[in-house]
């Protein structure tokens, strides 16, 4: 009994065409019953379906379904799904002659289950024309028969079974190709697109016969890329594969991922076998995959014309997972969305695209099990829609491909064959092409500077785009006025042959537009070059009468229409515009988003140019780099220095011409504005000298808004970038300002820097222009003779803008600086105005830079600002004294203590004889000079100086004013100068309070009054307390101020110190070796605080037994402040009083050898001069005397002078006690000193106990001092052991 069931589907090639289908039929049934098994005659049903065969009229193929399975003798195909099978079958077309040969009348058959190739399904109707030629491609791992039969009883194949009664007119085909994942096939998406192809190649012939194309998941990727290429081939490449994209008038799409689809399941399923080579296919169809996207968008731009419908599934997919038990995979797995509707549908407008969500997941999307099947009924509707109207719409196309001219790339320049770079911009531009959707997208506006590139890659982009797609329009229309306008209008259409062309009363603007409007004529791209100027296409170019003037007619002058109006907004063509001016380039365009910035191009690409355009060797590879940086990477200047290298080779290369730019503006100017070289790809009309390029934009814009030109004239007398938008303002308000800046923005000649939250001003915009295009715009500046004019304006504003330089200014002085630096530089000879305002700027500017530690730049800035107000105002003008009170604070923050003085006493004589003693300025002066008096070690004046300016503030600006606690301050300098350590912490504690209150914990001032108590404190050996102080001055001068400015490098000084007192000597070591490290780099050499800090250090490698670089160190901090401060200056006897510590302990520790050197004897001259100096500088009993006298005496015991040494040390100690207090560590130490002098006694002893307990009690068990005291205790108490006392 014969099964009803399904079975699987043969199919059978090399049948004769010579024999009819009911023969062959009948002979291929006989030849498989005559090799079934006896037991299978029973079971297996044999049907036979005979069809035309694809590739020639002399074969047919049949299709053989075997319900109850395949036959025994063909179980080779199940074995091997891609192999073949080979049977004879008698042929009835033999004759009647005997030739005896058995085998002569039998003819050899394939039978095949892969269906490789094209194979089609049915026989169209006999009586009628074939309409069209219906392809479908199966996807994936698909099966060219199977994927598209339903699972159903029966097994409906809808293609083969429906279509052949609803489609009867149209040949219809499978294309089968080796997609298996389970085979080791390397094809990647081009080479299944080639396979295609040239099976096409041999089924289509060049016939003119429709196409529709029937596309599941992969398959519609194979079809896109053949589409692709398709456009892409020219009739001479080969005319049958040319005339694919004409043919095809419509298709169905199941289920294409577009955008990828998800292939995790099945990359596992391969992982186990290391580098499948499904892999890199796997690869290039997974979701958000690069070459799918850029395959998409020129498959959508190539469709758009075409009749799509998109069918996406709604039903998720089970996973691959694998069987552990069957040991396969199977899709038991998670349910997902295979291909989502993002990836299904192209996403054009729905009138180009018709989208229809199927109930089926993504394999059942193309199977139907009988005709009213809602997929199936969709899919029907649309291919009857195609039969009846592709016939007379791909005919026309053929036609008027056929009349029309053929089309050609109208771009005047040849192609750059060393195009360089610009990839990003090229991409963009391709993507807003391809993957516009509505007309306003098929334009896109390369903006940017003169001479950047835009032309260049407006080119390179034409001729891509020509490789592309050889039968697109390439249209080059120079835009900069209305007559080459309509040049370029006139020469196409005697390109494409347009009748009435030489009809004077034609209007050629419509006449070229009519035909651009229409799709027919083919896709284009339009070139609009150098439309910079906005009134060019806002001019009228013909009129809009009904038409007439597009007939030919004599036009009316009604109504004018713009020139814009004639770049046509159509779907099938493509606009490029270039432009300096960002206004026409939106206007023509229509989109913001579709505006591309193009900027100068990166160090890389800018070498590669020059290379590309001048020969330069390894040796000059450096020069090379220098020069694009120095030229900014601008496109045309670096051509142009590559134009000029080559003409002149024989005197000038890389390095010469460097060097000549280098030398001088005026050099520059001429190098930029050199006319001889020119470059070929640049419109004849245009300037290939940058300047002169540039110029013109100037030019422009001087002619429409007049201001703005004014306003560039003045940026360009600034420094380059960092230009504040409130100096510019000039009275304008915000609104006006944009007004008038917005012209010089959208060319590019000067650019916006944002910044979210200015420091100085909320929301303050930055502006900055090219260094060249500063250049050429003082050059045009020159031209005009309008120099001096814009550099007396720059220092008015500058004048007034430039803050006083105080702490609460900071962020403006940083943001000004460099603008105040760079208008200090114009000369203001004879014009006393400008004169002034330059002094002005220099005042406020040294003090500004002399709070930031920038003390050489300040003194040379400040002396201009006096020397400029001594000539105009006079020696004794307010304003004058001014800056000399400013010029004396930078002397004295230099050491330069004597000048400062002078400074200082001019600057108090000349404010108590204009302004009256108590007047802020006069108080200002007094302090000044207290101070610099202070530096100098001259203590009772300077504390006099301090005393008269607190009163004098105290009195005139109150208690808490900052200039008040300042004064404050310097008093307790001065007081802890002298000793009177008790008097100087109350006033630096008021100070403290006072400026945490009105300044803030984190100002400059409060951080010097916080390090100003620490020092203080340190001195009375409040060590803890003082390390506090100076590490939170510290942290606040680090983020206030900066790693190396000189209050900084103070606090690092002061916490070392205060460490070294802990006996924390490796961190003081670090400390030190920072502080001395930054203050040579800031300060330099010589500076007193420089040699403070190497004071420093010696003494911290002292304590750590480095004797000899301590030595070296004491040694070159005498020298140094001897030369600097003077013989008798206090610090230059600390020094002498430290070297000579230095030398008494090398003594001490090598013994006789250093004795016999004279060690000790040079180390008792240091301390008798130190003490001789102390005595008289400071007094007998200031704490430095003292320690001087404490130095002596141990270098007196180390020599065996026991009696005066002890004598000098009773002296300290009873001092010491009165002035300092019993605990305090230097106390502590003359009490260890003494009892040392007197050795190991028993009313010595208990002297030394005292001194233990009192250490461990202040310094802490484990300081140093402490440690060394306990062991001489307990030496001593050993001693007295064995001696049995």
């Amino acid at each position: 009994m014969a099964a009803t069931k399904k079975g699987p589907v043969l199919r059978v090639t090399g049948l004769a065409a010579s024999q009819p289908d009911h023969e062959l039929t009948a002979l291929l049934k006989a030849a498989i019953n005559d090799n079934l098994a006896n037991e299978e005659k029973s079971k297996t049903d044999v049907r036979v379906a005979v069809v035309p065969s694809c590739y020639n009229d002399e074969e047919k193929v049949a299709l053989v379904e075997c319900r109850g399975g395949v036959p025994a003798f063909l179980s080779e195909l199940i074995a091997d799904p891609l192999g073949e099978s080979q049977m004879e079958m008698g042929d009835t077309d033999t004759g009647d002659t005997d030739t005896g040969d058995t085998d002569m009348g039998d003819t050899d058959i394939n039978f095949d289950q892969h269906f490789f190739g094209f194979t089609q399904l049915y026989t169209p109707t006999p009586d009628a024309p074939v309409v069209a030629d219906v392809i479908a491609i199966t996807g994936l791992d698909g099966h060219a028969y199977d994927s598209w039969r339903g699972e159903g009883s029966l097994g409906r194949m809808w293609l083969r079974n429906f279509l052949c009664k609803d489609l009867p007119c149209c040949r219809t085909m499978i294309y089968g190709y080796n997609s298996k994942l389970s085979s080791h096939g390397v094809d990647t998406i081009m080479d299944y697109g080639r396979g295609l192809l040239e099976e096409l190649k041999k089924v289509r012939g060049t016939e003119e016969r429709p196409l529709f194309f029937i596309a599941h998941s992969f398959g519609g990727i194979i079809l896109a890329h053949c589409l692709v290429k398709a456009v892409q081939t020219t009739e001479d490449d080969h005319p049958t594969i040319a005339s694919l994209h004409k043919a095809t008038y419509g298709m169905l799409l199941f289920g294409i991922p577009h955008r990828g689809l998800v292939v995790d399941d099945i990359q596992k399923m391969l992982a186990g076998e290391h580098g499948h080579p499904r892999r890199e296919l796997l690869g290039q169809i997974k979701k958000k995959s690069d070459l799918l996207a850029l395959q998409l968008d020129d498959f959508r731009n190539l469709v758009r014309d075409r009749k799509v419908v998109s069918f996406y599934e709604t039903v998720q997919t089970r996973q691959l997972q694998f069987d552990s038990e069957s040991k396969r995979w199977t899709r038991t797995g998670d349910f997902v969305t295979a291909v989502d509707s993002d990836s299904a549908l192209l996403q054009l407008p729905d009138a180009m695209e018709e989208k229809i969500p199927l109930d089926a997941d993504h394999s059942m999307i193309v199977k139907f099990d009988n005709k009213n099947a809602r997929g199936y009924s969709s899919a029907r509707d649309k291919l009857r829609q195609f039969a009846r109207d592709a016939p007379r719409v791909v005919a026309d196309r053929f036609a008027r491909a056929q009349n029309r001219p053929k089309s050609c790339n109208m771009v005047p320049f040849p192609r750059d064959s060393a195009f360089v770079g610009r990839r990003d911009v090229l991409a963009k531009i391709g993507e807003i092409h391809r993957g516009s959707a509505l007309p306003s997208h098929s334009r896109v506006a390369l903006v940017g500077l003169g001479g950047v590139g835009k032309s260049q890659i407006a080119i390179e982009y034409a001729y891509r785009t020509r490789e592309a797609a050889p039968d697109m329009w390439v249209f080059w229309v120079h835009a900069s006025n209305v007559a080459r306008f309509k040049q370029a209008y006139q020469e196409i259409a005697v390109r494409v042959e347009l009748p009435g062309r030489d009809d004077p009363k034609t209007d050629i603007f419509r006449l070229v537009h009519n035909w651009l409007c229409d799709e027919r004529n083919g896709r284009w791209l339009m070139i609009v070059d150098n439309a910079d100027d906005d009134r060019v296409f806002a001019s009228p170019g013909a009129t809009d009468s009904s038409g007439s003037a597009a007939q030919g007619l004599e036009p009316t002058r009604e109504a004018a229409a713009p020139l814009a109006s004639f770049l046509p907004q159509a779907a099938h063509g493509w606009i490029l515009v270039t432009s300096r001016d960002l206004i026409p380039a939106v206007n023509l365009v229509g989109e913001g988003h579709n505006v591309i910035e193009v900027k100068p191009m990166g160090e890389r690409d800018a070498l590669t140019l020059l290379k590309s355009k001048t020969q330069v060797d390894k040796s000059s590879e450096g020069d090379a780099r220098e020069l694009v940086k120095t030229l900014e990477g601008i496109p045309l200047a670096v051509t142009q220095a590559a134009a000029y290298i080559t003409v002149n080779k024989l005197m000038v290369d890389i390095a010469a011409y460097l060097k000549l730019f280098r030398e001088s503006e005026e050099n520059q100017a001429h190098l930029l504005n050199n006319k001889e070289a020119r470059d070929i790809r640049r419109d004849a009309t245009v300037s290939s000298a940058v300047i002169t390029t540039w110029q013109l934009s100037f030019e422009q814009i001087r002619k429409t808004r007049p201001e703005a030109a004014d306003l560039l004239s003045l940026m360009t007398m600034f420094d380059r970038q960092g230009i504040p938008e409130h100096v510019l303002y000039e009275g304008r308000s915000k609104l006006q300002f944009a007004e008038v800046v917005g012209p010089l923005l959208r060319f590019s000649l000067i650019r916006a820097q944002a910044r979210e939250q200015s420091e100085m001003r909320l929301q303050e915009q930055l502006f900055e222009m090219h260094s060249l295009v500063q250049l050429a715009t003082r050059e045009w500046v020159k031209l005009h003779g309008q120099v001096s004019v814009w550099q007396r304006a720059a220092l008015r504003i500058m004048a007034a803008a430039f803050p006083s330089g105080q702490h609460e200014t900071w962020a403006a002085c940083r943001t000004l600086l460099p603008h105040s630096t760079k208008v200090l530089g114009y000369s203001t000879e004879k014009n006393d105005e400008a004169r002034l305002n330059r002094a002005t700027i220099a005042t406020n500017t040294a003090w500004y830079l002399m709070l930031m530690g920038q003390y050489a730049e300040a003194e040379r800035i400040g002396r201009s600002a006096v020397a400029a107000r001594e000539e105009v105002l006079g020696l004794e003008h307010p304003y004058t004294l001014i800056s000399v009170s400013n010029l004396g604070t930078v002397l004295s923050r230099q050491g330069k203590y004597e000048e400062a003085e002078v400074m200082h006493r001019r600057a108090l004589e000349g404010y108590e004889k204009a302004l009256g003693l108590e007047y802020p300025y006069t108080l200002t002066s007094v302090s000044n000079l207290g101070s610099v008096l202070e530096r100098q070690g001259k203590y009772e004046e300077a504390e006099a100086m301090h005393r008269r300016a607190l009163e004098g503030r105290e009195k005139a600006l109150g208690l808490e004013h900052p200039d008040t606690l300042t004064s404050v301050s310097n008093l307790g300098l001065v007081l802890e100068r002298q000793g009177k350590y008790e008097e100087a912490e109350a006033m630096h504690r008021r100070d403290l309070e006072g400026s945490e209150k009105v300044l803030g914990l984190e100002h400059p001032d409060t951080l010097t009054s916080v390090s100003n108590l620490g020092s203080v404190l340190l001195s009375q050996g409040k060590y803890e307390e003082a390390e506090a102080m100076h590490r939170r001055a510290l942290e606040g001068s680090e983020k206030a101020l900066g790693l190396e400015h000189p209050d900084t490098l103070t606090s690092v000084s002061n916490l070392g110190s205060v460490l070294e007192r802990q006996g924390k000597y490796e961190e003081a070591e670090a400390m030190h070796r920072r502080d001395l490290e930054g203050s040579e780099k800031v300060l330099g050499l010589e500076h007193p605080d420089t040699l403070t800090s190497v004071s420093n250090l010696g003494s911290v490698l002292s304590r750590q037994g480095k004797y000899e670089e301590a030595e070296a160190m004491h040694r070159r901090a005498l020298e140094g402040r001897e030369k600097a401060l003077g013989l008798k200056h206090p610090d230059t006897l600390t020094s002498v009083s430290n070297l000579g510590s230095v030398l008494s302990s090398q003594g001490n520790n090598l013994g006789s050898v250093l004795l016999s050197q004279g060690k000790y004897e040079e180390a008792e001259a240091m301390y008798r001069r130190a003490l001789e100096g102390s005595e008289k500088v400071l007094g007998l009993e200031h704490p430095d005397t003292l320690t001087s006298v404490s130095n002596l005496g141990s270098v007196l015991w180390s020599q065996g002078q026991f009696a005066d040494a002890e004598t000098l040390e009773t002296r300290v100690r009873e001092a010491r006690k009165r002035i300092l207090g019993d605990d305090h560590p230097d106390t502590l130490t003359v009490m260890a000193n003494l009892a040392f002098t007197q050795g190991c006694k028993l009313e010595v002893m208990s002297l030394m106990e005292a001194c233990v307990q009192a250490r461990t009690q202040v310094l802490r068990p484990s300081h140093p001092d402490t440690e060394s005291s306990t062991a001489t205790l307990n030496r001593w108490r050993l001693e007295s052991l064995d001696l049995g006392t």
